[in-house]
């Protein structure tokens, strides 16, 4: 009781918590929370430094080397389609037609009409490309064999399901960070990641 009478101020926390959700909370601390995030953050850099050494062995930019891999698992027999690769690596059918052209360019990728809708174009594979990857898939396999080899089937499909959970969260959530930007005013702005 302080001497006017009045009861004491509740202490705040120091720091405080960045997150509130008890699901997220380890004997009502943070910390557990905060190290998960340093760790993802952690691996984001090793997948993209692991990524950008993968596409130096393929020849080609970071961008174009996811897109020739989402050519190649999504073509089939008669090409994918500009739409569909941009779905697949969550970006503008824009930006797939701006790095596609070195790949056409190198002849690593082919275009051609759709034969059911004359104003879009296929995507596949030419025979050069096909050969380039044959020669590199080694590479891949080798350094994803050596990043997933301590995970049974059961945890790989277990770390699949929560990582499609955290992307599609991360969507909203970076929604709602646009939407009240630093300055507190409200935008509805759409988030989209160009680049690949």
């Amino acid at each position: 009781m302080r001497e006017d009478g009045a009861s004491p101020a509740p202490a705040r926390r120091w720091p405080p918590l960045t997150v509130t959700r008890t699901a997220l909370l380890a004997h009502g601390t943070d910390e557990r929370f905060r190290a998960l995030i340093d760790d993802l953050l952690v691996m984001a850099d090793q997948l993209q430094r692991l990524r950008h050494l993968l596409a130096r062995g393929l020849g080609v930019s970071e961008p174009q080397y996811r897109l020739f891999l989402a050519i190649a698992q999504l073509q089939g027999a008669r090409g994918v389609s500009v739409g569909r690769a941009a779905r697949q690596l969550r970006v503008s059918g824009a930006f797939v037609t701006m790095e596609v052209r070195e790949l056409v360019r190198r002849g690593l990728v082919g275009k051609c009409a759709d034969p059911g809708d004359g104003r879009a174009v296929l995507l596949s594979l030419t025979p050069k490309g096909r050969a380039a990857f044959e020669r590199f898939a080694p590479q891949p396999q080798r350094i994803n064999d050596a990043l997933f080899r301590d995970l049974t089937s059961g945890e790989f499909r277990a770390l699949g399901s929560l990582v499609r959970r955290l992307v599609a969260n991360g969507e909203r959530a970076l929604e709602m960070a646009v939407a009240t930007d630093n300055n507190g005013q409200r935008g509805a702005r759409r988030v989209r990641s160009d680049h690949a």
